[in-house]
């Protein structure tokens, strides 16, 4: 064998690296990408914005369900964790006016933690009465243990 054989090149340390590199990038962004559904309570619709489809699977919403009492807006969403393993992750609800615009958002994210396929109810509560609320957009975003991405 040569001395030239055994040296390696620039140019493959080079490419290793950026390869790393660009895996950890994937790993990581790929952990805190948002799922959500946004629903126009005026029109009655609902649109599924899925930003990853290969963490789709990670937290589910599986229902959505209104209920107004004492004319406060409770919205009650039905999360799954779809691996066979316990998850973690954070879901939001934002709340927008009849004008569309956005609410001021007195909740902020909350923290989950789900078993294995467990599927579990978690209820939001409008900061404004019901009559006042046009659309919402429900978050949801899963993050495993070994990601290091936070909130």
């Amino acid at each position: 064998m040569t001395e030239k054989s055994k040296v390696e090149s620039p140019k493959s340390k080079v490419a290793a690296t950026m390869a790393a590199v660009l895996a950890i990038a994937l790993l990581l962004g790929c952990s805190a990408r948002i799922n959500s559904v946004i629903i126009n309570r005026d029109a009655g619709t609902r649109r599924w914005d899925v930003d990853n489809v290969f963490l789709a699977s990670d937290l589910k919403i599986l229902d959505i369900k209104e209920e107004v009492k004492d004319d406060m807006l409770y919205v009650n969403v039905l999360v799954r964790n779809g691996w066979a393993m316990p998850i973690g992750g954070l879901m939001k609800v934002q709340f927008y006016g009849t004008n569309g615009v956005q609410l001021d958002d007195p909740w902020g994210w909350h923290e989950i933690m789900m078993e294995a396929s467990q599927s579990e109810w978690f209820r939001f509560i409008a900061p404004k009465p019901a009559d006042e609320i046009g659309r919402m957009k429900i978050m949801v975003r899963g993050i495993n243990k070994w990601s290091g991405a936070g909130k």
